[in-house]
């Protein structure tokens, strides 16, 4: 047990050295701000944070998989959820669209016009 327990604590001993080197402690502060930066930019540019946008996502996806279910459904027994798929891809839609810019909303609508 003994001679598992020396060659750990140098393993150990070099890991603590080299981490207190300055230019691998500032390289590890900026890996750490790229990484926090890959999992708020985005977010805060909707104007929530990180958990706020995942759980709007997680929500969204919901949604999408409630109206995939309601779609099959109605292609298997049309009878069936006649209106209920399409009243809820227009709230998915209304949802979306007022999440969007303004400016960015009507570049959307001229790009989409039927």
């Amino acid at each position: 047990m003994e001679s598992l327990r020396q060659p750990t604590r140098l393993y150990w001993q070099r890991l603590c050295r080299w981490c207190a080197r300055t230019e691998h402690r500032d390289r590890a502060r900026a890996m750490a701000e790229d990484v926090s930066r890959a999992f708020t930019e985005h977010p805060l540019a909707t104007g929530e944070s990180y958990w706020q946008h995942l759980w709007f996502t997680i929500c969204m996806a919901a949604r999408f998989v409630y109206t995939t279910v309601v779609l099959v459904l109605h292609g298997l027994l049309p009878f069936l959820l006649t209106k209920a798929a399409s009243r809820e891809i227009e709230r998915i839609y209304a949802i979306m669209k007022a999440r969007i810019p303004k400016a960015r909303r009507e570049q959307i609508d001229l790009d989409y016009s039927v």
